[in-house]
């Protein structure tokens, strides 16, 4: 009788510690930070991954990835003229949708990813190596977070990791940044594709969050709240794609929300 699989080692693994309300605000102003000398270590498993495991984080990816391929619970709005001979049709609601969806909506190398209240970064350098978008980018209030997020980009791009290729450095040395800063005062999202783990952000850091996303051309939105909870708080403009199932490193499942931008240029 075999014994336990061994686990992988985890490219993004660092202390694991809780996020709460404060992940997403701060009075700073965003900038970028460099740190001091604690050092993120690799572990052998995917503890320390935020709140999501690092196999659930990929799994969302990889669905973003291919989302014009997936069957939703609405359609994908036309995001430019149809060509010559194209007819488009009308919904229940009078938006107006192409009879094959934009590439653009997927998680590609021309697409660019931002996750408020981003920890320790890990998600964000998830996004950049796997899906290798054109830019990553993380928005965290907590200092120490922040200070630890750069301090591991820094490490894992100094080439003393056998582990990670030149290739993979290149790609977090460049379009891949973590800030500290208020992500409820970041102004307009400038992302195709918007990640939060928001499950425990107050509602008032959402109905401020909802203000910002309103006047921003993001595409997709991944939450962990419900559509009647953004739509009560004062997001417009939104419908409910997909929901997919998130494991915890605590070992809690909870549901990732997938929404569209029904107004997206």
């Amino acid at each position: 009788m075999s014994g336990p699989r061994k686990r992988r080692p985890s490219l993004l693994a660092v202390e694991d510690r809780s996020r709460n309300d404060s992940s997403a605000t701060s009075a700073s102003a965003p900038k970028v930070v460099k740190g001091s000398s604690e050092v993120a270590r690799c572990d052998p498993s995917s503890e320390g991954y935020g709140e999501m495991t690092e196999g659930s984080i990929e799994r969302l990816l990889t669905f973003l990835k291919t989302i014009t391929t997936k069957t939703l619970a609405v359609p994908l709005p036309k995001s430019a003229q149809p060509e010559d001979g194209l007819s488009v049709r009308a919904s229940p609601s009078g938006l107006s949708f192409a009879p094959e969806a934009d590439s653009s909506w997927n998680l590609t190398r021309s697409s660019s990813f931002i996750d408020i209240g981003s920890g320790y970064g890990k998600v964000v350098l998830h996004a950049k190596l796997s899906a290798r978008v054109r830019s990553a980018a993380g928005i965290e209030y907590v200092t120490s977070r922040a200070v630890m997020a750069s301090e591991t980009k820094e490490e894992l791009t100094s080439g003393q990791h056998s582990f990670l290729t030149h290739e993979a450095r290149t790609l977090l040395k460049t379009g891949c940044r973590l800030e500290l800063g208020d992500a409820t005062k970041y102004g307009k999202f400038n992302f195709s594709h918007v990640y939060m783990y928001d499950k425990v952000f107050s509602e008032r850091t959402i109905a401020l969050l909802a203000k910002q996303l309103n006047q921003s051309p993001y595409r997709v939105l991944v939450s962990y709240q419900r559509v009647e909870v953004w739509r009560r708080l004062g997001l417009r403009n939104i419908a409910e794609a997909a929901a997919l199932t998130m494991r915890t490193t605590g070992g809690q499942n909870f549901k990732a929300y997938i929404y569209i931008n029904t107004r997206s240029p």
